[in-house]
């Protein structure tokens, strides 16, 4: 009986392709590759063919039926009978498994230093590796696996937070948004300038916060100032004639207004009156048919009515007395309220022109103060170029002063016939600061041989130089460049001496 060809893996105990081939440490042979995947065998099987491939990678090949195996057709050397892939056709190649497992390995992650074989690899170090390369789950950023949980606590904007003050959870980039709504977050009092003020007492404090600044009473009608509450009567007090300016626009504004109604309603009324005139005529008329009456007389110009009748007999009579008395009562009334109208109108107008007059009299002023406010802002223009155009006199002045000061000073101690005396003051202070290295070297002025001679100098270490350095004192001869060395012979081949006096 044949013996039942065994048959590769399932995905469940091997779900990867092949090993990458950096990870390779020393040199790499073609039949330690995949045919399909091109990389390192894993778990390796070998295909009636004589080609391997990984367990993964077989099963996927055949997953969806018989395949031919591409690499023979690569080689040229496909048959139909053993080129074919499919179930049971391929069996796990141990030897090559175990000569692939003994490799040397190394991690390919950035700074990763780790070693050893490809089974530990496999076991100990793949997926797990500190330095390895990961998105986040939350923002999708590329991180390293050691930094990920730093990431997720301090770095990632998608994280979760809870607010130290309401503790309510919320996302990282939504964090100053929750600052504007939360409800414990603390304030400052812009009056008392009091500190951490929870949001939802805010509005209780500056109810009673006598510092916090509120707008002017008069706000409604133009004033834009906004004032402690403790200092409220002042300032009504102190810009009380600004007040009554704005009111004085306000009014006149309102004025107009009913000036464009007040010829409507006059209107009205008239025809009212007309209307009641005509209506009393008939009245009368209707009396007068009734009972012979004298002529009624005409109604002034006051709108009051003093006609009398006399009483009728009749019922119909006493109705049309009734009629005609409420029909008069309601003309002597509208009289009145036109009456009280008209002089409600010159009270106002003349208030309007003791207010005109004032706003032009504050408006003369005003122009007046900003004509001479120009003129001094002019001057003071004028004052402050002069002042800087100064200074920068005075700055070249004391630039040129210190200058000359300086070649004064060293005209002072120059000499011209080759001898040069320099007394070093405060000989011990100053070799103090050479041997802390504050300052090692020090230089005389300048002197001469002669007029035009050669330019000379000094440069001594107090706590030595070179090899003398902490136990002597180094005196060295500088020749330094003159304005006259091109009349002079070179190389300097003068004797120079020297005498120390303590």
């Amino acid at each position: 009986m044949a013996a039942q060809e065994p048959s590769p893996p399932s995905s469940m105990e091997s779900n990867k392709p092949g090993f990458p081939k950096k990870i390779l440490g020393n040199k790499l042979e073609d039949k330690h590759l995949c045919n399909c995947c091109h990389n390192i065998l894993r778990r390796p099987f070998q295909a009636q063919c004589g080609h391997r491939f990984c367990s993964y990678c077989f099963n996927r090949a055949v997953s969806n039926g018989p395949q031919k195996c591409n690499a023979c057709i690569k080689e040229d050397i496909f048959e139909e009978s053993t080129s074919i892939l499919k179930q049971g056709c391929a069996f796990p190649d141990n030897a090559v498994r175990r000569e692939v497992e003994s490799l040397s390995a190394v991690c390919i992650n950035e700074s990763c230093t780790w070693k050893g074989t490809i089974k530990e690899y496999e076991l100990n170090h793949e997926g797990k590796c500190e330095f390895m390369i990961i998105p986040c789950p939350s923002c999708k950023e590329r991180i390293r696996f050691n930094e990920q949980e730093r990431h997720n606590e301090r770095e990632c904007p998608e994280r979760t937070l809870n607010c130290k003050y309401c503790k309510e959870p919320f996302h990282f980039k939504n964090i100053k948004a929750h600052d504007e709504i939360c409800p414990k977050y603390p304030m400052i009092c812009e009056g008392c300038a009091k500190k951490k003020i929870p949001r939802e007492k805010y509005v209780d404090h500056i109810k009673f916060c006598s510092k916090f600044r509120t707008p002017c009473r008069f706000h409604v009608v133009g004033c834009d100032m906004s004032v402690e509450k403790e200092k409220i009567h002042d300032h009504e007090r102190a810009f009380a004639y600004e007040h009554l300016n704005l009111l004085l626009h306000y009014i006149m504004g309102m004025k107009v207004s009913m000036e464009g109604l007040q010829p409507q309603g006059l209107e009205i009324a008239g025809h009212k009156l007309v209307e009641l005139q005509q209506s009393l005529r008939e009245l009368e008329a209707r009396v007068s048919l009734l009972t012979p009456l004298p002529p009624p007389p005409t109604l002034p110009p006051t709108l009051s009515v003093s006609t009398s009748f006399t009483p009728l007999p009749s019922s119909v009579g006493a109705a049309l007395e009734l009629q005609l008395h409420s029909e008069k009562t309601k003309v002597v009334e509208l009289g009145r309220r036109c009456t009280e109208l008209e002089v409600k109108s010159g009270t106002f107008e003349n208030v309007v022109c003791v207010l005109n007059r004032e706003v032009e009299r504050f408006a003369t002023t005003m122009e007046a103060s900003t004509r001479q406010h120009k003129l001094d802002q002019d001057k003071i223009e004028a004052l402050s170029n002069k002042v800087r155009q100064l200074e920068r006199t005075v700055g070249l002045k004391d630039l040129t002063v210190a200058e000359m000061e300086g070649r004064l000073r060293e005209m002072s101690a120059t000499t011209f016939d080759g001898v040069f005396i320099w007394r070093i003051s405060d000989f011990a202070k100053k070799r103090q600061d050479a041997v802390a290295g504050r300052a090692p070297a020090m230089f005389s002025p300048a002197f001469y041989t002669s007029k035009y001679g050669y330019k000379m100098c000094l440069r001594i270490y107090l706590n030595g130089d070179g090899t003398g350095r902490g136990s002597h004192l180094s005196l060295f001869f500088v020749v330094m460049r003159g304005l006259s060395d091109a009349l002079l012979k070179w190389p300097f081949n003068q004797k120079v001496k020297d005498k120390w006096a303590h």
